[in-house]
């Protein structure tokens, strides 16, 4: 996996505790992104905000992954354009969806996309999935029935807003694996032309629904939080994924990481002032739970399939 330029991972030191906080940050800044989120989309539009947001982060990575971008295939600028499509899908159910319901709920419900794909994949490959992963399923339907039905059985718009984004998610993901498998395609490259081709998409739908002199950000609030999720939770992600995630397990990573709707619950409630119920708070738990469960199954049969590979020969 190529790395951007610039940026040397070699200059860090290589210990294993500097790898888990770096992955743990990433999870951190992510469950703080819903909360940013949902109160800058109070003052600003939703695709100017899609817009500006994504136009930071890709011309900022540009400068330090411009020598792979000169040098990406046309297959490279293909492939982002079609991942970027389907970004911008995503990103439009998931902010949507945070204007209609909590930063608490959205951190929560998005985590599903991790037990989505190997159910999703399951069905696509007609392979009934392991009693495990069923249960992991299960526990975390129940986990989102706990936390999105109140007030009679019924869901908050929001809620299905947000479920639609982790579906979609957990498809492009699949597709991801899928369309990269066996390809040379640089990473570095890639990221900058999915985020330039959301930025792109989101400004086209912009230039024809607002007016000119409302383009970008009026006040010195909104610049801020845009450049928190441009910088952290999309920059320092992406160098993080590049850079330190290989350092640490893939298990310690997918541990850390699966910690993002806890930190979106706790930044919801500490210091948006959402209120959860107990009930909401067990059907949270029983979420991540069920994140990990799947995780766990997952890898295990990724074991076993590489097990039984190795015996055949």
């Amino acid at each position: 996996m190529s790395q951007p330029a610039v940026l040397n991972p070699a200059k860090f030191p290589q210990s294993q505790w500097l790898a888990d906080g770096a992955v743990l940050l990433v999870a951190i800044f992510w469950g703080s992104s819903f909360l940013v989120s949902k109160q800058a989309l109070v003052v600003y539009p939703l695709f100017l905000f899609l817009f500006v947001r994504f136009s930071i982060s890709c011309l900022l990575l540009i400068p330090l992954s411009w020598r792979q971008l000169r040098q990406a295939s046309r297959e490279t600028w293909r492939i982002g354009a079609i991942f970027g499509s389907f970004l911008f899908g995503i990103f439009v159910l998931e902010t949507l969806g945070v204007m209609y319901t909590s930063a608490t709920n959205a951190g929560f419900i998005i985590s599903l996309c991790v037990v989505l794909v190997p159910l999703i994949e399951g069905i696509i490959q007609k392979r009934f999935p392991s009693k495990l992963l069923l249960g992991a399923v299960l526990l975390s339907v129940l986990g989102t029935g706990l936390l999105t039905l109140k007030q009679g059985y019924h869901f908050n718009t929001g809620d299905v807003l947000i479920l639609g984004a982790a579906v979609t998610r957990a498809c492009f993901m699949i597709m991801t694996q899928r369309l990269t498998r066996g390809r040379q395609v640089d990473s570095g490259a890639l990221t900058v032309v999915q985020l330039g081709s959301v930025a792109v998409l989101a400004g086209a739908v912009s230039f024809f629904s607002y007016p000119m002199e409302n383009l970008l950000p009026q006040t010195g609030t909104l610049w801020v939080a845009l450049l928190y999720l441009a910088l952290f939770c999309t920059i320092y992600a992406f160098y993080v994924q590049l850079s330190f995630i290989r350092r640490t397990s893939p298990t310690r990573a997918g541990v850390l990481l699966g910690t993002e709707p806890l930190f979106a619950a706790l930044f919801g409630v500490a210091l948006g002032g959402e209120v959860l119920s107990v009930a909401g708070w067990i059907g949270g738990f029983c979420m991540v739970a069920g994140t990990f469960i799947g995780r766990y199954a997952e890898e295990r049969r990724s074991r076993n399939r590489a097990t039984e590979a190795r015996d055949k020969r």
